[in-house]
């Protein structure tokens, strides 16, 4: 019963230094409560782990998820969304909220802490991670094709007959940033050879990158260094890693007096309703059927699939507007 508050976060029922030496035990053994009871511990409870590692309600999270929903209700299973922070009693590194066997396996929207998807790993819980280029091994992924979208964007540029083309790239160490980055140095490569015109904009964080949003830091410093690179470079068109990077960059050549597109054409990735409204053109991502084959990679791994089987790279799709004119 002492064990039992503990777990359940209960002081008053012990004194502190009995706390203590309880949570010291639950630690050295690696202890994880059972949420179901001991005779169905080995069932399936037809329940999915949803964690959100980026914005739940975002322009990608909210599609991913209705995405999920209208599969797993279609598939009779239900999702648990984790939102609570690792208790107390938890070994640092063990990951045991993920171990109580409340789900069948897990989906983790965003790029997942290593250790996480390798513990789960080394369980035998099925894990599929959504927008992750390079998860750990026996990992499920499930995204959009990153450098197929900058690809499409070039080749859409270079059609209007620009040729001078920059790309304002995710951070360092980012490998969505990089397949990204890839496409479009693939695309200008085969379209003009080694000497093709190249400017990349890239900061080592996301926050060196942030303030193409809205210029200015919390004492009215200019934080957009990379943007005022771009539009000094000589380049006519810019390739962006995302919309909001775009819709950053559109506002500052504003600014400066330039026209969109007449002098500067600008194209996003991620297809997301505000670039829309402004007229951005932009690489369409299937964020609702990523959301649904993500639900099917977990099950089919479920089902004793190889977490090989259930890597899947969908399409993405040029969608044109008023962004991008001829050169």
């Amino acid at each position: 019963m002492t064990v039992s508050n503990v777990l359940r976060s209960s002081p008053g029922q012990m004194g502190e230094e009995t706390r203590k030496r309880v949570l010291k035990a639950i630690r050295e053994l690696d202890y994880i409560p059972v949420r179901t009871s001991a005779q169905n511990r080995h069932v399936r409870t037809n329940a999915i782990g949803i964690v959100f590692l980026q914005e739940m309600q975002g322009a990608v999270g909210y599609p991913t998820f209705k995405g999920m929903c209208s599969r797993a209700k279609a598939l009779d299973h239900d999702l648990t969304i984790f939102l609570r922070s690792e208790p107390d009693w938890v070994k640092p590194g063990s990951e045991s909220q993920f171990l109580d066997r409340r789900c069948d396996g897990f989906i983790f929207v965003g790029e997942n802490r290593r250790e996480i998807s390798e513990a789960l790993v080394r369980r035998k819980i099925p894990i599929v991670e959504c927008y992750s280029a390079d998860p750990p091994e026996g990992v499920g992924k499930v995204l959009g094709n990153n450098s197929d979208g900058t690809r499409q964007a070039v080749q859409h540029l270079i059609g209007l007959g620009h040729e001078k083309i920059a790309h304002i790239a995710g951070p360092v160490g980012n490998k969505e940033a990089d397949e990204r980055l890839s496409g479009y140095r693939n695309a200008m490569f085969d379209a003009f050879g080694p000497r093709h015109f190249e400017f990349i904009a890239r900061g080592d964080t996301w926050g060196d990158l942030w303030g193409f949003l809205d210029g200015q830091d919390e004492i009215g410093k200019e934080t957009r260094p990379l943007a005022a690179q771009v539009l000094s470079s000589g380049a006519t068109a810019v390739v962006c890693a995302n919309d909001l990077f775009a819709l950053g960059l559109w506002r500052l050549a504003a600014e400066r007096g330039l026209k969109v597109p007449e002098d500067l054409s600008i194209t996003g990735l991620d297809n997301i309703i505000e670039g829309a409204h402004k007229g951005l053109t932009s690489i369409s991502v299937p964020f609702e059927e990523i959301g649904r084959a993500a639900i099917d990679a977990v099950l089919s791994m479920l089902d004793g699939g190889e977490a090989g089987n259930s890597i899947n790279v969908l399409p993405v799709s040029l969608v044109k507007r008023s962004s991008t004119g001829p050169r």
